[in-house]
């Protein structure tokens, strides 16, 4: 049973509760978008709970026995995430058990910290709702390994989304990690309405970084539609038309030490200055 989108009801006065009526809320983590990479306890949280919350990509991402077995499923469309984890936080504080799900990992990029801001906002005592993270295959992570190995060293994340980040917080983000030799993750690179901030973090970068340096690209990791690039920084501006780059893509940005062997990027830990082999 899917529900359609509704305005959530404001739950009855919290700080009568009793320990009957505490809810469980559980902040699932799917991992890339395979079932294969779910982890195991993910898995069982979402077996775990009666109510699934989450956006319709996702949702459709799950595997369909936990999606069957679940009393209610409650999606929401794009940009609906203060609305589904609102939703989420006033089940799971009517007494039920709750899964709020989302690709990756609910601490990045993800609506973990969202589900403690609401209870934190409405003056919930924390003991009110038996919380927990469950933690997934970060995008990152996912996409390194379609790559081979460039994020083995120091590495950062950055996300292109000016949605709730200004254009002017991830230009000083950008300017202050391009000069240091990480390998960076982009997140949310482009889209038509940010074109021009994936055109100026390319063109920070290669302030910074030689045109030569390893990127690779991997749109769509672990589900249906996935593809992966290799190329240099001096070729990634004019990748903001391809078919392999969208909101759903990952960058990976090696460093100066980044190199490709074969269809893989490797960049090096630093054992071969220690031992030999």
């Amino acid at each position: 049973m899917t529900e359609r989108p509704s305005d959530p009801e404001t739950g009855p006065d919290e700080t009568n509760r009793t320990t009957a009526d505490v809810g469980r809320l559980v902040a699932v983590g799917i991992g890339p978008g395979h079932p294969e990479g779910m982890t195991v306890r993910a898995q069982e949280a979402l077996k775990a709970v009666d109510h699934i919350v989450g956006y319709e990509t996702y949702i459709d991402l799950l595997p369909k026995s936990l999606v069957d077995a679940a009393e209610s499923v409650y999606a929401t469309g794009m940009g609906s995430e203060v609305e589904r984890t609102e939703s989420a936080v006033d089940r799971a504080l009517d007494g039920a058990s709750v899964a709020l799900v989302g690709s990756g990992d609910p601490n990045v990029y993800a609506l973990g910290g969202l589900v403690l801001e609401v209870l934190e906002s409405r003056d919930v005592a924390p003991a009110a709702v038996d919380f927990e993270v469950v933690p997934g295959v970060p995008a990152a992570q996912s996409s390194a390994a379609r790559l081979g190995a460039p994020l083995v060293n120091d590495a950062v994340t950055i996300s292109l989304s000016d949605h709730l980040t200004t254009r002017e917080e991830i230009e000083s983000r950008l300017r202050a990690v391009a000069p240091e030799d990480f390998a960076i993750a982009i997140y949310n690179p482009w889209s038509p309405n940010r074109a021009a901030i994936f055109q100026q973090a390319c063109e920070i970068l290669l302030e910074h970084r030689a045109p030569d340096t390893p990127v690779g690209i991997v749109h769509g990791a672990g589900r249906a539609d996935e593809q992966t690039r290799l190329l240099t920084l001096g070729e990634l501006p004019e990748m903001g038309d391809a078919a392999v780059l969208d909101m759903t893509a990952t960058i990976v940005v090696g460093t100066e030490e980044t190199r490709i062997w074969g269809d893989r990027m490797i960049t090096p830990r630093g054992y071969e200055r220690k031992y030999d082999y």
